[in-house]
């Protein structure tokens, strides 16, 4: 899979990784959807790669998005992130629908806390 990031995407991320080492996972969360076919994309900062994970293609080799595995199945095979300056939300997209417009990226590198 590849995900192709515009700069103010890139920017924000950067800025949210900070100086803490940590990768950007993609996740497929169905957490009171009540259906795994029902479920929203979300981006999760972490700090470790599960067994399952893949590492998708990107055209900024400074930044690592990661995925389930199981979860590919969710996504097309080439994905767009962007933003406009200055915002604080992304938009995952692409050529064939819209993902999600306002998606926060959330820190869990800190919290310790298991995705």
């Amino acid at each position: 899979m590849k995900i192709k990031v515009n700069k103010a995407a890139e920017d924000l991320l950067k800025k949210k990784l900070g100086d803490t080492p940590g990768v950007i996972r993609l996740v497929h969360d169905t957490e009171g959807c009540g259906c795994v076919v029902s479920g929203v994309p979300a981006f999760h900062i972490v700090s470790d790669v599960e067994i399952s994970d893949i590492t998708l293609e990107s055209n900024v080799p400074e930044l690592t998005f990661i995925l389930d595995g199981q979860k590919a199945v969710f996504f097309e095979e080439e994905l767009h992130l962007s933003t406009d300056s200055g915002d604080l939300s992304l938009r995952l997209s692409s050529n064939g629908q819209h993902y999600g417009l306002y998606l926060f990226p959330k820190d869990y590198r800190e919290q310790g806390a298991q995705v």
